[in-house]
């Protein structure tokens, strides 16, 4: 199905502190004490240092993996919207994201964000328009930075009110982007972590690292075996996940999901989010109105690690604090240190395990 390219606008209403720890010296007798037992290597009662545990490893707020690399963990986040129809495929960068959202749009589609951080990409794409959710899903991130190709008036709205992020998009500053000679209009705008995050050098704007998002650990005990998942979003879009013994392959309405490099589109965790959506007044050409996919509230979670599910629910009650991914109990759900994608499954569709 072609994507718009122009649109009718108007959106509705869018809504350690440190702790001393001090030893006292035992008080005498009144005795005078000898040399020898003045002596601090031989007093047993001069002050002792308590053993310390050891120091957590540091670990990139994204995957929770180890940091190999001081200066990435301290940067910014860098979400960049990621076409994903036929004429787009295949893409590019996906597999150096931390985090990805699927998300639904027009004509019962899909659009991703792919979000980078402890990685760099030298290829990304190829780089669609913004959408309304955009905002509220980069601000969990602190905001950090924005690439998008371009976006309706109503369609940036909610990211230029609320994001927090600095936007960079193609349509009004296109140094930051190319367009590739091999593909068409407008399936073909690219750019890489390097060029975007000098654009948020460039900026001379404050830009923070983003919060960790998520719980890890090891898998709880009894969760239920699963090779994989299908996750119906449309009449004619679908995706499915499937456990290879070491992680997570995908593919997408019943094709292996393949990058530009040949590689398969793979994770480590799948997190599935249930939300609502309303559709907007911004309609595209073939009389498709734009989603807003709902983000903040609350809904069923299903978590898909190690081969294993963990059903659960999100909340989220403010766009001003993240998403917290619990089971039954109120209790994070950890996941394995790692990639992790964001399949935010629109009602009435479920889940399939199998």
């Amino acid at each position: 199905m072609s994507q718009p390219s122009r649109r009718v606008i108007h959106l509705r209403a869018i809504g350690a502190a440190g702790l001393a720890l001090a030893l006292a010296a035992c008080g005498g007798s009144g005795v005078k004490p000898s040399a020898a037992q003045q002596s601090p290597s031989a007093s047993p009662s001069a002050s002792v240092s308590p053993p310390q545990p050891a120091a957590r490893p540091a670990v990139y707020p994204l995957t929770g993996l180890p940091v190999r690399n001081a200066a990435a963990a301290h940067r910014p986040a860098l979400s960049v919207k990621i076409d994903n129809v036929g004429p787009a495929l295949p893409q590019a960068g996906l597999n150096r994201a931390d985090l990805v959202a699927d998300i639904l749009v027009e004509g019962g589609l899909t659009r991703l964000m792919a979000t980078f951080q402890s990685q760099d990409a030298s290829l990304i794409g190829p780089i669609r328009s913004a959408r309304p959710v955009d905002a509220d899903l980069v601000r969990q991130l602190n905001g950090g930075i924005f690439a998008y190709s371009g976006a309706a008036p109503g369609e940036i709205a909610p990211s230029k009110a609320h994001s927090n992020a600095l936007l960079i998009a193609n349509d009004y500053d296109p140094q930051w982007f190319w367009r590739s000679s091999s593909r068409a209009a407008p399936h073909n705008v690219f750019s890489s972590t390097t060029r975007l995050y000098a654009a948020g050098k460039a900026s001379k704007r404050k830009l923070v690292a983003p919060p960790q998002l998520f719980t890890y650990g090891p898998a709880p005990v009894g969760a239920r075996a699963a090779k994989g998942v299908t996750l119906p979003f449309s009449p004619n879009t679908s995706s499915a996940w499937t456990w290879t013994g070491s992680g997570y392959v995908r593919t997408q309405n019943g094709r292996p999901d393949v990058l530009v490099d040949g590689s398969r589109v793979s994770t480590t965790n799948i997190v599935v989010l249930s939300v609502t959506w309303h559709p907007t007044d911004i309609i595209d050409d073939a009389g498709n109105a734009d989603p807003y996919v709902v983000v903040i509230g609350s809904g069923p979670a299903l978590v898909l690690r190690n081969g294993v599910a963990i059903a659960g629910h999100w909340v989220r009650p403010s766009y001003r604090v993240p998403m917290k991914i619990l089971d039954a109990t109120g209790h994070p759900i950890p996941l394995q240190p790692g990639r992790t994608w964001l399949e935010l499954q629109p009602r009435p569709y479920t889940p399939a395990l199998f």
